[in-house]
């Protein structure tokens, strides 16, 4: 399932992400971007409410929304990985690479996309089987980044994420740099519009395709 995971991160290019202490509101946005035709989801452990709410998510998804993979981010040790694995996670997404966490993932038998930095951090995640991994912050290291360590990690998938504007335009700037998805937070998701988010989530999908 973590290769069937990993394609559909590439084939959406996008992978929206986000957390509110609301489940209602959490619902809410799950739902339009469901209808939208997102298929993978990043839920962050950000908040009081983030355990639960994702298990309600994950319950609820096994009849509302059954082809949906949601995953949890910001995930920053082992112990708050078991949560989320025991809660349903499909996969795990962290700001930083550990070799606790690597070790705790290759256990559980699922799909790790450590955050990484460095060269180094990279390279730890490659030594480790990981396929998959997500530079953060990605506005830091800027869009020449992903095109100058490809050729030393070609096996390597790279996922950015932080400080990337919804734009599309922008968004194809950084797969054109290497990347195969980006990760959007708070640039595509408004807890106040969640109404419409399933519109705006819509045309953009239909605009990287068309590239």
């Amino acid at each position: 399932m973590n290769l069937l995971i990993i394609q559909k991160i590439k084939d959406q290019k996008i992978v929206p992400l986000f957390y509110n202490e609301s489940f209602e509101v959490s619902k809410s946005i799950v739902e339009s971007l469901y209808k939208a035709g997102i298929r993978v989801v990043e839920y962050t452990n950000r908040g009081a409410s983030a355990l639960e709410n994702f298990r309600k998510l994950k319950e609820l998804s096994a009849t509302e929304f059954p082809e949906l993979f949601l995953g949890i981010g910001t995930v920053k040790n082992a112990a708050e990985m078991n949560e989320y694995v025991n809660a349903g996670a499909d996969f795990i997404i962290t700001p930083v690479i550990d070799d606790s966490i690597v070790k705790n993932a290759s256990e559980r038998n699922i799909l790790l996309i450590p955050g990484c930095f460095t060269p180094s951090d990279v390279n730890l995640a490659y030594q480790n089987g990981l396929r998959m991994v997500k530079i953060f912050p990605a506005d830091v290291v800027g869009k020449k980044y992903i095109r100058s360590i490809r050729p030393v990690f070609p096996e390597m998938e790279f996922m950015l994420t932080g400080g990337i504007s919804s734009d599309p335009e922008d968004i194809l700037s950084w797969l054109e740099g290497g990347a195969v998805a980006v990760g959007l937070g708070s640039s595509l998701i408004n807890p106040n519009l969640s109404e419409e988010l399933k519109d705006k989530m819509e045309k953009l999908l239909i605009q990287l395709k068309s590239k």
